[in-house]
């Protein structure tokens, strides 16, 4: 089969470049990798090892840079693979990936097993995460795959394979701006409509957490509260589990604001999550409005 890989980055070439370098030595390289980015920039230099790599630039945010991404790769592999530009690849990512689409035809989406996920701390160097990566391929654990079950697949995560034939029309939602809060899970309810998504440990990975060029912590907390409640009324998100998911970040804004973290505006976020609210309350569902926000 021939495989594609997006890779949506801005403002952190240092760490991509890290991120493709590791790529490169997997045993499975995508047979056509593409960067979508904003300027060139964003991209860092690239050495005769990296010559299947496409540049592609365009307006800023993670879902229209995917969707640019699935543009140049549609008519041309057979799998297109999303990873961020924080996340290093387990041992035979592509391989163990590309197996099980070969395996089963009814299987349209796979997603992969993150083994450590920084976003919830500080963040890992690119050195730690090789380190944390190292740890975990030594471990001798059974292989686990499970089908993703249930009207809202809410047991999807971003980091996501498909084929290309089953996506026709389909898109990540670009009324989901910038970081794109929960644009994964909203993509995998559309794609479950059309077939079966697994999840497996086979297909494994490293997520650093990185918090440079994520932009404003109150643009996120606006999200947090409004991308769930536009993601209900979508009909790709239960109305439970989205109560869930704005509750718990509003809690834990609100508490964590008289002592935060170093690593996180927990101020910022809590203000946002104020904003956000008002909107609901107020009949405003406008995902798109944190691009008012600074």
């Amino acid at each position: 089969m021939k495989l594609g890989l997006v890779i949506a980055s801005h403002g952190r070439p240092d760490i991509l470049q890290n991120v493709l370098i590791n790529l490169m030595a997997q045993r499975r390289i995508p047979d056509e990798i593409v960067i979508s980015a904003v300027v060139p920039a964003d991209v860092p230099e690239l050495g005769a090892a990296t010559a299947n790599v496409r540049r592609i630039f365009g307006s800023v945010g993670l879902t229209c840079q995917r969707n640019r991404g699935i543009l140049r790769l549609i008519d041309e592999v057979d799998l297109i693979a999303f990873i961020d530009d924080d996340f290093i690849v387990g041992d035979d990512y592509f391989c163990n990936m590309e197996k099980i689409f070969e395996q089963d035809e009814s299987i349209v989406g796979v997603n992969a097993h993150i083994v450590v996920e920084g976003a919830n701390s500080m963040g890992f160097t690119f050195e730690e995460g090789l380190r944390l990566a190292e740890q975990y391929g030594r471990r001798k654990v059974a292989p686990v795959t499970r089908e993703i079950t249930g009207k809202y697949a809410e047991g999807c995560n971003g980091l996501i394979a498909c084929r290309t034939a089953s996506l026709g029309s389909l898109r990540f939602d670009e009324r989901l701006p910038l970081y794109g809060w929960q644009e994964d899970l909203d993509f995998c309810v559309a794609l479950r409509r059309i077939g079966r998504i697994v999840r497996t440990s086979l297909v494994w990975g490293v997520h650093l957490g990185a918090k440079r060029g994520k932009g404003s912590e109150v643009r996120l907390g606006y999200s947090q509260m409004v991308n769930p409640a536009y993601i209900v009324c979508k009909g790709n998100m239960s109305f439970a589990y989205a109560f869930q998911l704005a509750a718990r970040n509003f809690l834990a804004n609100l508490l964590k604001s008289i002592y935060p973290e170093s690593y996180v505006d927990r101020r910022g976020r809590l203000r946002g999550n104020l904003i956000g609210l008002f909107h609901l309350m107020t009949g405003r569902l406008t995902p798109e409005y944190i691009l008012m926000l600074e």
